[in-house]
C-alpha cells in the first residue's frame, strides 16, 4: 500500500506524541487555591508533563481582592479553558472554577449547556487572559 510505503502512519503517531506531550507540558497535574499559591515564595502548580506553570503573585493578589472568601479557599487555579465543539465557546469545568471567572470577568454568571458545563465566550476568555496572564490556560 502507498501510505505504509511512505511513512505517513509513523508521521501521524509521531505528530500525535508531540501532541500529548504538549498537552501534558500545559495541563496541570492539580490546581490549587488562591490562599495556598499565596502561600508559596514562587507560586506555581505542577503540570501533568512534570514541568510547573507558575503565577504572577501581582494576578493573585489582584483576584484575592475580587473574589469572596469561599473561592479564595477552592483548588480552581489555573482555570482550564477548554475549546468547545462550537466556534469561539470555551469550557470551564466547575462550578467554583466558573464562578471565580465571572466574578474577575465583572459577569453575573455563566450560561450551562445542556450537558451542564458552564461555557464562555473566546473574546471573554481573552479579556480574562489579558488581566490575568498566569491564572488561566486554554486546552484544546
Amino acid at each position: 500500500m502507498v501510505l505504509a510505503e511512505s511513512g505517513w502512519g509513523e508521521r501521524v503517531e509521531a505528530w500525535l506524541s508531540k501532541q500529548i506531550r504538549i498537552f501534558q507540558d500545559i495541563f496541570p497535574a492539580r490546581r490549587a487555591s488562591i490562599r495556598d499559591l499565596l502561600n508559596q515564595s514562587r507560586p506555581f502548580v505542577e503540570t501533568r508533563g512534570g514541568g510547573r506553570h507558575y503565577f504572577s503573585k501581582r494576578d493573585l493578589e489582584e483576584a484575592a481582592l475580587k473574589l469572596p472568601p469561599e473561592l479564595l479557599e477552592a483548588p480552581i487555579f489555573p482555570i482550564v479553558f477548554a475549546r468547545g465543539e462550537v466556534e469561539d465557546l470555551y469550557i470551564v469545568r466547575g462550578e467554583e472554577a466558573a464562578a471565580a471567572f465571572a466574578r474577575l470577568s465583572d459577569l453575573r454568571g455563566l450560561d450551562r449547556l445542556p450537558t451542564g458545563e458552564f461555557y464562555t465566550y473566546k473574546s471573554l476568555v481573552l479579556h480574562f487572559l489579558s488581566r490575568y496572564p498566569s491564572l488561566g490556560i486554554i486546552t484544546g
